[in-house]
């Protein structure tokens, strides 16, 4: 990774990592994936004005450059062996910014999701926020449901639209995953609903179940406390064997997965009232919960080759 490119040799399709900034949830996503970088952007190549990118960014998937963020590290990943015609990614990319492809409101539901698939809980006080987070992101959720049933429309992350516009592109483009990490959190949830399921999936399924109401404010005090939470505890967020979990997470965690497959996966049928599928079907969904830190090291056809040179383009 010791090498520079520079950024008016950038060629379309180049996936550009970097590393975070000053911004809180910046920050969050690169400690909850234990990752040097929390952001993706895609390089418009030669055919546009030198540091064009595409990203995935809110309110919705736009042009932008990057030559604003000379001050931030950036990786530049290469599909490997050796394709160089991507152009077929950012074709599809630039058709997502035509449809202005929503980003997810506050990113809070994938924070969410990344905080229950990187297993960050400890006994460190996090349980109780995040399970306050996947409450508030239930209603976030339901919003976004809406969204693909009425606009035909989904709501990515950053890294999420990168890895979908290689996939769209076909077969030859597709990004492959060295594999998929467990997910202690998830499999021990499955582990004591199985021990009773019947009153676990009553008070899962119960109809009157009244979620956080959706604001700004309330979206942004949960980011500003999910970020005190972990610069205090970046050393104890391992999830232990023997940490027993709280009822209250226990539910709301499954709530939310169940809300989040039925927004985001077809065919599943809730009809029997039982949450272990749901679960199941979430772990795997892999592909919605890729990081930047995943297309960082956790590829077999991307090759990291090195590093943007902004090549006297700095602002």
């Amino acid at each position: 990774m010791g090498e520079k490119v520079k950024v008016s040799e950038l060629k379309a399709g180049d996936i550009l990592l970097l590393e975070p900034n000053n911004e809180k949830i910046s920050q969050i996503i690169a400690w909850v994936t234990r990752s040097e970088v929390s952001h993706t952007a895609l390089s418009c190549g030669p055919d546009k004005p030198v540091g064009t990118v595409i990203e995935e960014t809110p309110p919705n998937a736009l042009e932008d450059t990057i030559l604003t963020r000379t001050a931030r590290t950036a990786y530049v990943m290469r599909l490997n062996p050796g394709n160089n015609n991507c152009q077929p990614v950012i074709d599809i990319a630039a058709r997502y910014v035509s449809e202005k492809l929503p980003y997810a409101h506050a990113q809070l539901p994938f924070i969410g999701l990344y905080c229950i698939t990187n297993n960050i809980l400890g006994d460190t006080g996090l349980q109780g926020l995040v399970t306050r987070i996947v409450k508030l992101s239930m209603g976030i959720l339901m919003e976004l449901e809406d969204a693909l049933i009425y606009k035909g429309r989904e709501a990515m992350m950053c890294s999420q639209f990168a890895y979908h516009c290689y996939k769209e592109a076909g077969d030859a483009y597709e990004i492959q995953l060295k594999g998929t990490p467990g997910f202690p959190l998830l499999d021990r949830i499955i582990e004591i609903i199985q021990k009773d399921p019947s009153s676990y999936n009553n008070r899962i399924f119960q109809a009157d179940v009244e979620n956080s109401p959706v604001s700004d404010e309330n979206v942004d005090e949960a980011i500003d406390q999910l970020y005190e939470a972990l610069s205090n505890n970046q050393n104890e967020t391992e999830l232990s064997a023997s940490y027993e979990l709280s009822d209250d997470l226990i539910i709301e965690v499954t709530r939310f997965c169940i809300q989040f497959v039925k927004t985001f996966a077809n065919g599943i049928d809730g009809g029997n009232n039982d949450a272990v599928p749901y679960l199941q079907k979430l772990e795997d969904m892999y592909e919605y919960f890729i990081s930047p830190g995943d297309l960082l090291k956790n590829t077999l056809n991307l090759t990291c080759i090195g590093t943007v040179d902004y090549d006297g383009y700095q602002g």
